[in-house]
């Protein structure tokens, strides 16, 4: 993992200070492929400290860097159990079941709401994309 990246104003953004976890990826209930936003469900490596919320986020693993669509949380939409992790990776279509990921947060879009109806729900998701574009956009995160 790089040690840092470029923002837009050539600052360096040191890795290690922000937030990042690891994970491999596992099966889950499919429901942001439902909805219209696949996502990988990871089995974090251990606890974390990070609190619930959406994050922009930087994906890595042996195949490559994708930016990200990041939830932690408790999925209070669809009455969660359970704390869950979930990435919705930009760009990117393929098979990352048994994969070992590292993510790093780099910004934290928004906390978990509950969404009284799936057409609000997938309205917030495509704004939270939006969002997520903007800032690495804005910020010229170079991976």
């Amino acid at each position: 993992m790089p040690t840092s990246w470029a923002s837009a104003d050539g600052t360096a953004i040191l890795a290690a200070s922000l937030s990042t976890i690891s994970g491999v990826v596992v099966s889950g209930d499919s429901r942001g492929k439902s909805l219209g936003f696949p996502t990988a469900n990871l089995d974090l490596d251990d606890d974390t400290t990070i609190s619930p919320g959406v994050y922009a986020a930087v994906v890595k693993w042996d195949e490559g860097t994708y930016q990200a669509v990041a939830n932690f949380g408790y999925r209070p939409s669809f009455a969660g159990q359970g704390l869950v992790f979930e990435l919705h990776l930009l760009d990117y279509e393929g098979n990352l079941y048994g994969k070992k990921l590292f993510v790093t947060l780099t910004w934290q879009l928004r906390d978990e709401i509950r969404f009284n109806d799936r057409k609000t729900l997938v309205e917030q998701i495509r704004e939270d994309i939006r969002q997520a574009r903007d800032w690495f956009t804005e910020n010229e995160f170079h991976l």
